[in-house]
């Protein structure tokens, strides 16, 4: 073996090796499967959860987990948005969401219920309907630009706390994170 291949060897041993230590480092490196519920929710289910990748999850992760971002986490809690008229409008006039630089509105849309039915998990109500190009058009109007984000997530995440019976845990930013 010339010294040349046993340094490529060793290169390409080393960086299988490093592969998988990141790997088992970072369990949710990979984005989630989208389930057969989920994409009857969406016209275009891959170009939902690329729009996804490119746009949001250099914050909110692959997954929906930010930590030790200090973001919202939406994995399985984002759905907990989705139970009453206001939060579901909040969703969409989140300033990233609302001003977005994907400006049709039904494929924002998609991507949104990407957010919601993939990431959110377990945490959308049963009956949820997905969002729609129109309604996308209609609270678009009215991104919120100046009132407090996090005060405002608290007001409806208490909400939905009482009127939906979300978890308490749903209060905070992310799980183990002070309020």
């Amino acid at each position: 073996m010339t010294i040349r291949a046993g340094l490529l060897a060793a290169a390409t041993l080393l960086g299988a090796l490093s592969l998988g230590a990141l790997n088992a480092a970072e369990p949710d490196n990979h984005s989630p499967e989208i389930t057969p519920a989920a994409r009857a929710m969406m016209v275009d289910p891959e170009l939902a959860q690329s729009d996804f990748i490119e746009n949001c999850a250099g914050c909110h992760g692959l997954r929906g987990t930010t930590v030790p971002a200090h973001l919202p986490e939406i994995k399985d809690r984002v759905g907990w948005f989705m139970c009453t008229p206001e939060s579901r409008a909040y969703l969409l006039r989140l300033p990233n969401v609302a001003h977005s630089r994907i400006t049709d509105n039904a494929q924002l849309a998609d991507l949104m219920n990407y957010v919601v039915f993939v990431l959110g998990g377990k945490s959308v109500p049963a009956g949820t309907k997905p969002f729609t190009g129109p309604e996308v058009a209609h609270e678009r109007q009215f991104a919120l630009t100046s009132i407090s984000l996090q005060a405002e997530r608290l007001r409806l995440a208490n909400e939905s706390i009482r009127k939906c019976r979300a978890p308490a845990s749903l209060r905070l930013q992310y799980p183990g994170s002070a309020q």
